[in-house]
């Protein structure tokens, strides 16, 4: 069986929350942070993971599941026998992954909620001092033209949609 563990970004999503006043998915700055973090806490279970073939090792891989006040990390194993992977002298009924998954994101954690909120915050102060600017509310066609300018500014679906 392969091995698949949601984690829950609850922190970035409240701190999201507060500071725009309501959800919002993240902008493209903000999850590639989230994305980078990712990698870098799979680097750390794959430097951990013991290795015969290297085949477990070098299947896992992580997807960004992010809906509006939801923002999750899956961090994944599709190798059918990685759920039994365990270290020498350990048995299949005590897999590495229970342990080494919750490890690695404890590592990153308080620096990936830092660094989140730090661009979450400097997107906010962006889109405050754009609303500032504005007099009149933009039409839909200056969304488009200004998600593609600086899509970290733009939250094109909230206001073209209302949510």
């Amino acid at each position: 069986m392969s091995v698949e563990i949601n984690i829950r970004l609850r922190s970035i999503e409240q701190h999201i929350r507060r500071r725009h006043g309501s959800d919002r998915k993240p902008t493209p700055n903000e999850t590639q942070i989230i994305g980078a973090y990712a990698d870098t806490i799979i680097n750390y279970i794959k430097r951990r993971w013991p290795v015969d073939t290297g085949t477990s090792r070098d299947r896992w891989m992580y997807r960004l599941l992010f809906n509006v006040g939801e923002l999750v990390v899956r961090l994944e194993n599709p190798m059918y026998y990685s759920e039994y992977v365990h270290y020498a002298g350990g048995t299949p009924e005590d897999p590495l992954w229970r342990s080494l998954v919750p490890e690695a994101f404890q590592v990153y954690k308080d620096r990936l909620n830092q660094d989140v909120a730090q661009e979450i915050d400097r997107t906010e102060r962006a889109l405050v001092a754009r609303r500032r600017q504005q007099q009149t509310p933009l039409t839909t066609e200056q969304n488009l033209m200004d998600l593609i300018r600086n899509p970290d500014l733009v939250d094109m679906f909230g206001e073209v949609f209302g949510g």
